[in-house]
């Protein structure tokens, strides 16, 4: 990296950065600040500068980084046939075949169908689509409102966006299309359930084709109440509505099991995945599906007229299946479990005392830290972003939400990094003053 240059050429810089204004990047870093190594846990920079990454790449680097068996496997796959496409006719490349059949092996009971897609937010479209589709197939045309909870968050494409309940994104991108509505998180688990009932009951379950939701919610780690999971699987049943989880974020072990549905036993009737399901080595979604829904499209004049020409991709599928026989045969769904348990019992320990400390919590490998303001409110986004690049300063990556700061280790991760990832945060935490101007 000697010949790297110490600042950008901001005239003729070409990326358009993410949700970040691009000048605020190039305010703040320099070309020596991008990542071009990873090892394991660890992300090397231009300089040289290591980093623990305890974000997993927001989640979607669940191996780590130089996984010679995801790489050897996608090498393998390019080599051999780069591409298929399975839009008409054309049959798949078997890896694609075979990828669906490890899919179906470990999903929950009743998902037996898979078709694959790119992202997460394109599979929550396909399974909204999915299921308008299917009701009008199965001569129920009317049934056509999508259901989901408020401050969720499903993706970026605009039924995904819709479905989402962010009002800050349908302010930003609206109008939104017309078909969604959106319920108030759950209460007490004590009356959660007649609680539902009754609100889907108020609009019409004669209208209404889906019912989507995240068995965790994915910006604050906490779970939806098992009784009202139960619930909305028994209304659903009972209503001809099909249930969807969206396990784009919490699918592949994040959560403690290797869905977030098995943590309540409850199965959907669709299911969509993404980021853990090729641990990050490729952008690869997939949403799973009940064999009678398929039935609904597999008769003869019926199809599902919503694909492209890359869905399946098979260097993709290629790094989910080795990622899959990584996850069933390294036991590193329970790595996972005591990565957060150990996390969590040391944040409580280093920020005991500490003034901008409100508690720490773990769902699996998801550790949500409650950091505060003088008040006792949540901290601010622009101390959160502070905190980030304060944590990143001490050589550990973490993430934050509207709601939270998080760790979320690659299960590979071992308990010495998770060691050194609890003390760069807490010392971080700890020096903190809160509300006070930067």
């Amino acid at each position: 990296m000697a010949t790297t240059p110490r600042a950008w050429d901001r005239e003729t810089y070409p990326l358009w950065h993410g949700t970040i204004p691009t000048s605020a990047i190039l305010d703040r870093s320099g070309p020596e600040d991008m990542w071009v190594r990873g090892e394991g846990s660890w992300l090397i920079d231009g300089s040289g500068r290591r980093a623990l990454d305890a974000r997993a790449g927001v989640g979607n680097m669940m191996l780590g980084y130089g996984r010679a068996d995801v790489v050897d496997a996608m090498s393998r796959q390019a080599r051999e046939l780069p591409y298929v496409c399975m839009v008409r006719w054309e049959l798949p490349a078997p890896v694609v075949v075979e990828l669906a059949r490890a899919l179906t092996e470990i999903a929950p009971s009743g998902l037996d169908r898979v078709r694959f897609c790119h992202t997460g937010g394109a599979a929550v479209e396909s399974a909204i689509l999915m299921a308008r589709s299917f009701h009008r197939n199965e001569g129920r045309p009317d049934k056509r409102l999508v259901v989901g909870l408020r401050d969720s968050y499903h993706g970026s494409p605009m039924a995904a966006m819709a479905a989402s309940g962010q009002r800050i994104m349908h302010w930003l991108f609206g109008p939104m299309p017309d078909g969604f509505r959106h319920l108030p998180e759950p209460g007490s688990a004590d009356d959660c359930g007649v609680q539902l009932a009754a609100q889907l009951d108020a609009m019409g379950p004669e209208r209404i084709a889906a019912v989507i939701l995240e068995p965790v919610k994915g910006r604050n780690g906490l779970p939806l109440p098992d009784q009202y999971l139960r619930a909305a699987r028994e209304y659903c049943t009972k209503n001809d509505i099909l249930l969807v989880f969206d396990e784009a974020f919490t699918g592949f072990g994040r959560m403690g099991e290797m869905f977030a549905a098995d943590i309540s036993g409850v199965s959907p009737d669709i299911m969509c995945l993404a980021k853990g399901i090729t641990a990050g080595y490729a952008a690869l979604g997939a949403v799973l599906a009940t064999d009678r829904i398929h039935r609904a499209f597999d008769t003869g004049s019926t199809v599902f007229a919503h694909a492209s020409t890359t869905d399946g991709h098979p260097v993709a599928c290629a790094a989910a299946l080795a990622a899959i026989r990584a996850y069933t045969s390294e036991d590193l769904v329970a790595n996972g479990r005591a990565l957060g348990r150990f996390l969590c019992a040391r944040l409580n320990e280093l920020l005991d005392g500490a003034p901008a400390f409100g508690g720490v919590r773990a769902v699996g490998a998801y550790v949500a830290i409650d950091v505060v303001d003088q008040d006792g409110s949540p901290l601010s986004m622009p101390d959160r972003q502070y905190l980030e690049a304060a944590c990143r300063r001490q050589g550990v990556l973490v993430h934050y939400t509207p709601d939270t700061v998080v760790l979320m280790p690659p299960l590979t991760m071992t308990l010495e990094e998770a060691e050194f990832a609890a003390r760069g945060f807490a010392s971080v935490v700890s020096g903190l003053r809160p509300a006070v101007a930067r």
